[in-house]
């Protein structure tokens, strides 16, 4: 009797990272690490073996499709290990070596008073000229002991930043490129700014310093609200004033990211606010429009979000929300990043922009001779990762979220957070949301 040699047939195993969205009349099945997805009827669920509450079971998945969910991952070979490949790329993404970002708060101090604004602008404090120099070795340490360092990005914030263009951006800058033990690296500067203070000067300076790579600038709506909601002391049109900023720099050819604060009670015409700039030559290709939810404002609010994302591009203007460029694991938040730090005057070392930057948040400063010396809240930070928390790593939408905001788990007494607040209805939102940017921006392709 002959014996029949039977090959060794592999194990496979589902997806750790399969959602599955409803959309009208069909169900998208997605894999939020492999960017794949498969699309299929409603009707035709029963054949997927996917039951009424929405789930996967590999055991009930007809025979017929295995090879197209094998092709897109959806299934995988039972010796894949996904979460050792999560944390891979996500701590790779947080370890760039060849890039370094300072984040410079010239000073606290405004010349607005937005409601929304997380800091009081009371300390009118401002980076001195000793403290420049400080700074300058603190980057030379750094430089010194990370050679592979080739970039060195500096991100003015504020405060506003351009209070002190005259006596902190510019010596900073200047004082860097002069620097022998520096000039090697290749120096990219941004600001967040009102732009109520973009002068011919900062045009003059950045034109024949062509290290610009772009000033985000902030309107609050049409001339109207935004008059409301961002007064400038001085109490003139501060709109028009900002708009005809922003037009002298796009004529310059400088790259602006136009951001929109949206809220519950935000009432905006955006055509009617990108007339503004339509007749502009070089608008089309240096305005960039960034369409983003007041941090106070409820989730909700990313449905009129979609609304004016849609408008914008429909009048052709490169624009983007939250959900074009989301956080992940290959492109998480510059606070997680091992080479990124803020810098406050006094020497004051933070991670996060987005607090009141008390010293409760404060996770280090600047000596006199440049040593950057961290406290136990960076301690605490550097140990702080969600591929340490099961239930996150698990999770479906992780590769797409990354965890979520790490200063929120930073501050959270019991050490969890959750963006979404584990709420399954908001992850398969978010899920569709970031899937359909992708769709729009023609990175993933639809089977």
């Amino acid at each position: 009797m002959t014996i029949p040699f039977l090959s060794k047939v592999k194990l496979m195993k589902l997806s750790l990272y399969n959602i599955i969205i409803p959309y009208k009349k069909y169900l998208i099945l997605y894999n939020t690490l492999w960017d794949s997805v498969v699309m299929c009827f409603r009707s035709d669920m029963t054949k997927w073996g996917i039951d009424d509450k929405l789930h996967l079971s590999l055991s009930n998945i007809d025979h017929r499709l295995v090879n197209t969910l094998k092709e897109n991952k959806i299934i995988l070979d039972d010796d894949i290990n996904e979460r050792n490949m999560v944390k891979n790329i996500l701590e790779e993404t947080n370890n760039v070596n060849d890039v370094l970002e300072f984040t410079i708060i010239p000073s606290l101090a405004c010349n607005f008073s937005c409601w929304y604004c997380y800091e009081n602008h009371n300390n009118k404090e401002h980076i001195s000229q000793p403290e420049i120099k400080h700074i300058v070795l603190a980057l030379e340490k750094i430089i010194k002991n990370k050679p592979e360092i080739t970039t060195f990005k500096i991100s003015f914030f504020g405060g506003e930043p351009l209070l002190f263009f005259k006596s902190v951006v510019v010596p900073l800058i200047e004082d860097i490129k002069k620097d022998p033990l520096l000039d090697t690296l290749t120096i990219k500067v941004g600001f967040t700014t009102n732009g109520y203070l973009i002068s011919n000067k900062f045009i003059k300076y950045f034109t024949e310093n062509p290290i610009l790579e772009a000033i985000q600038v902030t309107l609050d709506g049409n001339k109207e609200r935004h008059n409301k909601v961002r007064f400038s002391f001085k109490g003139d049109n501060s709109y028009k004033k900002i708009t005809n900023n922003i037009i002298d720099c796009l004529k310059h050819k400088i790259n602006i990211v136009l951001r929109l604060n949206i809220s519950e009670d935000t009432k905006l015409d955006i055509a009617k606010l990108l007339h503004e700039f339509v007749n502009i030559e070089e608008a089309k290709q240096y305005l960039h429009i960034s369409i983003q939810k007041v941090w106070q404002s409820d989730y909700s609010v990313y449905d009129t979000i979609d609304k004016l994302l849609a408008e914008s591009r429909s009048l052709g203007f490169d624009s983007a929300s939250y959900f074009t460029y989301p956080s992940s694991i290959w492109s998480t938040c510059y606070a997680d990043k091992a080479n990124n730090m803020v810098i406050n005057p006094n020497g004051k070392v933070f991670k996060c922009t987005a607090r009141n930057f008390s010293p409760v948040q404060e996770e280090g400063h600047i000596a006199e001779n440049g040593d950057i010396r961290w406290n136990a809240i960076h301690e605490k930070r550097i140990h702080l990762s969600p591929i340490n928390d099961k239930e996150c790593i698990n999770c479906n939408i992780f590769p797409i979220c990354a965890g979520g905001c790490s200063q929120k788990v930073l501050e959270d007494k019991i050490g969890k957070h959750c963006n979404l607040n584990k709420n399954e209805k908001l992850r398969i939102d978010y899920a569709r949301r970031v899937l359909f940017e992708k769709i729009e921006q023609e990175k993933i392709e639809i089977k």
